[in-house]
């Protein structure tokens, strides 16, 4: 089994989640997409307390204290591709060693540009009018472009700056406006070049830029978001994983915007009284419920009772982690990674977990997601937060019992060899410490 790492299959798979997770862009992405998620847990906070207060009929949705709940949601959540926008660009251009925060500005602009023009409409009494901006794309729909904005905007900026296509200022103006003026042209082409194909997309396809891009990814995409989509790219991130590559991070980075506007529109559904909405993106929370990536709090329970002295070490060190969804202490102290043996459940149990959790979905046991939620949080926190389904709460502490059973043969087998190699261990240092004493 030791071999399997080296076939020709599993190094090439290496190198090319290596490449990906490497790749300055894509980890930009996903750099991006984690700094928003303080943001994301206030807004689904306040969301849950709403959401509560209308299921126990305190308030109704037309309520002005519903209202006033909502409005953190709305400026968080709603707004979420702004904040995306500016935080891929920050550290796109951190990565590629050019000014961050203009960067991050440029990019911002550029998207409210595209996703929010001004609107002016008249109030139903005919009394007067106004303008505003539009804020259809500004939460999850507008994701995606605000991905292509945000990389687009920062290559562009930087082929000025490496073309010496920029206004230099004399030596002594302040560093500060240096760089406003050294941005201005990157800027000026970047709005341009963004202007036009909005105006293009409104003319050919009568839809906003952030709704054509999304329509366009929606067809390659789709076979993403199904039972038969979700288990070859999970199975792609464990794998990955049992290479030493952060493989929730890879496939995050497609399945995020989709899942963030599946719930998105779950949320819209849900305040309008309606039922919420299931998806099969929705199953990339069943393979991190119970101890982060992989399900792996179960196989940390077993450590803790093992007889060999290595994994009862790192049972102890990957408890609490493991408690608040954090499986790297488990994946890297075991290892999981580059071990054949324990990789092979470490693989299979979350495949099973979505499966199951698909049926729970599929036959209403489990409820769809409604606030969109992304952390490490204690093993049953995020699932209500998700859903406000004790159903779904009960289902990630019955996996930890289930992934206890699909890990069990295979940890017996690894604890004898362990076992056995301390023991030799053991009788050679004993031989070495007597040797010590007789030299003495």
């Amino acid at each position: 089994m030791g071999k399997l790492y080296e076939t020709k299959f599993m190094t090439g798979l290496q190198k090319f989640g290596a490449t990906i997770a490497g790749n300055e862009a894509i980890s930009s992405i996903s750099a991006g997409l984690q700094s928003g998620m303080s943001v994301i847990i206030i807004g689904a906070i306040f969301q849950l307390i709403a959401t509560i207060f209308t299921l126990f009929n305190w308030i109704t949705t037309d309520n002005k204290v519903y209202s006033i709940l909502m409005t953190p949601y709305n400026m968080t959540m709603g707004l979420l591709a702004v904040f995306v926008a500016f935080g891929i660009a920050y550290h796109y251009a951190g990565n590629l060693k050019m000014k961050p925060l203009v960067a991050g500005i440029n990019s911002l602009v550029v998207f409210l540009l595209v996703a929010a023009p001004t609107e002016t409409v008249t109030l139903a009494d005919g009394s007067s009018t106004f303008t505003g901006l539009a804020t259809t794309s500004l939460g999850a729909s507008g994701l995606f472009a605000a991905i292509i904005v945000a990389l687009v905007t920062v290559r562009i900026t930087k082929f000025c700056a490496d073309k010496r296509i920029i206004i230099r200022m004399p030596d002594g103006i302040p560093p500060s406006l240096a760089d406003s003026f050294s941005a201005l042209i990157p800027l000026l082409i970047n709005i341009i070049l963004f202007l036009g194909l909005s105006i293009i997309s409104n003319a050919l396809f009568s839809a906003s830029l952030p709704l054509a891009i999304t329509n366009l990814l929606s067809a390659p995409f789709s076979a993403i978001n199904s039972l038969g989509g979700m288990i070859v790219i999970v199975l792609f991130g464990l794998l990955l994983w049992t290479l030493g590559i952060h493989g929730t991070m890879v496939i995050a980075i497609p399945l995020i915007p989709i899942l963030a506007a599946d719930i998105a529109n779950n949320t819209a559904l849900v305040a309008a009284g309606s039922e919420p909405i299931f998806t099969p993106v929705m199953l990339f929370y069943t393979i991190c419920c119970a101890g982060g990536s992989g399900n792996t709090f179960g196989f940390t329970l077993l450590c803790l009772r093992s007889k060999s002295k290595q994994l009862k070490a790192v049972g102890k060190a990957a408890l609490l982690p493991g408690i608040v969804n954090i499986s790297e202490p488990i994946v890297f102290g075991t290892p999981i990674i580059y071990n054949p043996i324990i990789a092979i459940p470490f693989i299979i149990t979350p495949i099973i977990t979505m499966i199951i959790g698909w049926i729970g979905f599929s036959v209403g046991i489990l409820k769809p997601m409604q606030a969109f939620v992304l952390s490490t949080l204690p093993i049953g926190v995020m699932d209500f937060m998700t859903t406000l389904s004790w159903t779904n709460v009960v289902f990630a502490f019955l996996v930890i019992p289930l992934t206890m059973l699909c890990y069990l043969p295979f940890f017996k087998i690894y604890e004898k060899q362990l076992i056995a190699k301390e023991k030799i261990i053991e009788q050679e240092e004993a031989v070495m410490g007597q040797a010590s004493l007789n030299n003495a």
